[in-house]
């Protein structure tokens, strides 16, 4: 049974935003947990296993943000290095584009990992 290319790319898109919102809601528990832990030490086990989840998030997220440099990097030396002719430079500008969105959206998530 195929499901139409809209639904599919809808339905995509709430796991997305269900998976973020799990993540924004460790990285809240993981931080209630710090300021509970000075009171209880008893949730040392706990604040544990949320710290490293928390660590695996960041780095997960810096690694994204680096890939993305990269990348943009790459696109960049690309269109100076490469003749390229109107349409492929009008598609690597607009990809281009697109990466650098994705590169603030990421970055915008990693600061608000740290904080």
């Amino acid at each position: 049974m195929k499901v139409p290319l809209g639904e599919r790319d809808l339905h995509l898109l709430q796991i997305e935003t269900e998976i973020k919102n799990k993540k924004r809601l460790l990285i809240k528990k993981k931080k209630d947990l710090d300021k509970k832990y000075k009171v209880n030490h008893y949730l040392s086990d706990v604040k544990q296993n949320y710290s490293k989840y928390y660590q695996y998030i960041v780095k997960e997220k810096q690694q994204q943000y680096n890939a993305l440099l990269l990348l943009e990097e790459y696109m960049d030396d690309l269109m100076k290095t490469e003749k390229l002719v109107d349409d492929q430079l009008r598609v690597a500008k607009h990809d281009q584009r697109d990466i650098i969105k994705e590169i603030d959206k990421v970055k915008d998530e990693l600061d608000e990992l740290i904080e």
